[in-house]
């Protein structure tokens, strides 16, 4: 459950990724040259469910989907990549528990997935919504959205702050714990610059670079030593050198302008990386390095980018979440797969994705509901290659049983 303010953090690191041309899958098959594979340009894991960019704008959704929150008018998983609808200009996308978020490049909000808690954002709360629709604001000026695990948050070009959906512990920042099936103003501020919504907490910077919260804070996921929910927002710290954001299920990581990487709340699972299984209500340092460029927070686990283009991660284990050939969780973090230049990564509920320099899509984790994309419902604890290729296989097999009938 990503920011769309990172991908902008990514594509100024690009430079530092060395290019290749080639690369090896895990089973040390054949060379694939790169320009066989689909170019991905965004990529947001959900809970069970995922979302894509191409390089063309086109919009591509797979996974879970009893809550119609692929987009593709029907109810039916999807093992591989399909492409939602023929419009090609999307800029930005966001998966949540079990609804979906994306963006236009004219700037208006579409939303479509479980509606029961208001989420879409269409006006009520109605059942679920298998086709993407746009929200009951139907201006053009929104320019980021993160969906949550039962609520929504957006910015408009303006700077102001809108959120709807589930408000039991405050997470909409409204003041109250009332669920909202129309986005509400946060506030009354003009200068929010990123969202990141969680499990029931939410995340955003402001231009000045400071850094605030609110919602459940049982875990110290909102970064205040004191226990209860933060029903408006609070400043975390009173440092303004904060750059990036990504809320977990009850996690938080942040980078500061320095490249330092920073964690707190729940750490049952060593989510936070530290080297312990302590809850920390203030934030932490993950380490001493300062070469990190990117974060993202899933339910019980964490992925970061660095400079070099290499790919770290740590929590939970249970599914192969961290890629590292294992299913042993770690509080510390791990090198996922040395040889992959990776230039953006998305932790979902229990799966990873990623992308590397030569525009093509991996995956590792559960893979109950082909949530990999890779055309089975076989969980991998090492990255898999994804996308096209997959979609391949998937497609090839319908003939196959399709012949045989």
């Amino acid at each position: 459950m990503g920011t769309p303010f990172l991908r902008w953090v990514i594509i100024l690191c690009l430079a530092l990724v060395p290019a290749c041309s080639y690369f090896e899958d895990d089973d040390d098959d054949d060379v694939v040259a790169a320009e066989q594979i689909t170019t991905w340009s965004m990529v947001d894991a959900g809970g069970w469910h995922n979302l894509g960019l191409k390089s063309d704008s086109t919009l591509w959704a797979w996974g879970y989907n009893y809550h119609g929150q692929l987009g593709l008018g029907n109810w039916k998983e999807r093992l591989a990549p399909e492409q939602v609808g023929l419009d090609a200009d999307w800029i930005s996308v966001s998966a949540g528990g079990m609804h979906s978020l994306a963006l236009k490049a004219n700037g208006t909000l579409y939303a479509w997935g479980c509606n029961i808690y208001g989420q879409l954002g269409t006006g009520n709360s109605k059942g679920i919504h298998s086709l993407p629709g746009q929200t009951h604001i139907d201006g053009t000026d929104w320019v980021a959205a993160s969906a949550g695990e039962r609520h929504s948050l957006g910015l408009k070009a303006g700077g102001t702050l809108w959120a709807c959906g589930n408000n039991e512990r405050g997470q909409l920042g409204d003041g109250t714990t009332q669920n909202r099936s129309r986005f509400v103003q946060v506030g009354a501020d003009t200068d929010w610059t990123a969202v990141s919504a969680g499990g029931m907490h939410s995340l955003a910077l402001k231009a000045d670079g400071t850094l605030w919260a609110w919602g459940d804070n049982r875990r110290g996921q909102l970064g205040f030593d004191e226990p209860e929910a933060g029903y408006l927002p609070g400043k975390v710290t009173e440092e303004s050198d904060w750059v990036a954001v990504s809320a977990g299920r009850e996690h938080s990581l942040t980078l500061k302008a320095d490249g330092t990487l920073w964690a707190w709340g729940a750490n049952n699972s060593g989510q936070l990386g530290d080297g312990s299984a302590a809850d920390r209500s203030t934030p932490m340092p993950v380490n001493e390095e300062s070469d990190w460029v990117a974060v993202s927070a899933g339910r019980e686990h964490s992925l970061a980018l660095k400079a070099d283009g290499t790919l770290y991660a740590w929590g939970a284990n249970g599914s192969g979440q961290l890629g590292d050939g294992t299913l042993e969780g770690s509080s510390v973090p791990v090198l996922v797969d040395s040889g992959l230049a990776w230039t953006l990564v998305s932790a979902g509920s229990a799966h990873s994705l990623g992308i590397i320099s030569e525009g093509a899509l991996w995956a590792w984790g559960a893979n109950g509901s082909g949530q990999l994309g890779d055309g089975t419902v076989i969980s991998k604890n090492v990255p898999v290659t994804s996308g096209e290729i997959a979609a391949e296989e998937e497609e090839g097999e319908e003939e196959a049983e399709a012949l045989a009938q």
